[in-house]
């Protein structure tokens, strides 16, 4: 069975749609405007930017973990 997406395990939306959502996530769109633009659901389009923000943010840490007290 040919995954649908390989960025995304179980997604319903396409590798090609995925890559846009990617795109307009990086140019800091809001998820609003990723939705007018790609034609799929906000609700749809916050599941992948949560999931973005989330990686960005564990991966940010792991390379630069902060230190002593602020």
């Amino acid at each position: 069975m040919k995954l649908k997406n390989k960025y995304q395990k179980f997604s319903k939306i396409s590798e090609p749609q995925f890559r846009q959502i990617l795109r307009l996530f990086a140019l800091d769109l809001t998820a609003s405007d990723t939705a007018g633009l790609t034609g799929i659901s906000v609700r749809s389009i916050n599941t992948p930017f949560l999931k973005l923000r989330r990686r960005l943010a564990v991966e940010s840490e792991r390379q630069t973990p902060f230190d002593g007290v602020v």
